[in-house]
């Protein structure tokens, strides 16, 4: 039997949501203009709001590895770390980096297995009262 190398579908987005502060004032607040954005209760009002937040996003979805994708939001998001953290503080706004990967995924990549964050780019995201969260996935 031949090694076939995993292929691996991912990506990778900075994300602030909350329940009260929409999309476009998370924008002003930060004078940066979101990849993606959702509206609390643009898809269903009731029973309960759907989504149930409001989430401003910056994304990177191109090939490679989640830590390259990963690097490259954060240099955007960078210049205004310090807003996003008055955001954070308000007590009512949640900030985090997601990164998301498909693995063994018949559409993905190759080579872009490992990943890892350095202490400078950790440090950036608790400066920012940011979160890490990353989902993956498997057949």
């Amino acid at each position: 039997m031949k090694d076939v190398p995993w292929r691996v579908r991912q990506y990778c987005y900075f994300w602030i949501s909350s329940e009260v502060v929409s999309a476009a004032e998370v924008t002003e607040a930060l004078g940066l203009t979101p990849d993606r954005v959702s509206v609390r209760g643009s898809r269903q009002t009731t029973p309960r709001p759907v989504p149930v937040q409001h989430s401003w996003q910056i994304r990177c979805d191109q090939h490679g590895r989640i830590d390259e994708q990963a690097s490259e939001i954060l240099r955007r998001i960078a210049p205004v770390a310090g807003n996003v953290r008055q955001l954070v503080d308000r007590g009512d706004v949640q900030a985090g980096l997601m990164m998301v990967r498909y693995l063994d995924d018949g559409d993905g990549g190759e080579g872009a297995m490992g990943w890892w964050l350095t202490r400078e780019q950790i440090s950036l995201l608790a400066t920012m009262g940011a979160d890490i969260q990353a989902d993956e996935y498997g057949r």
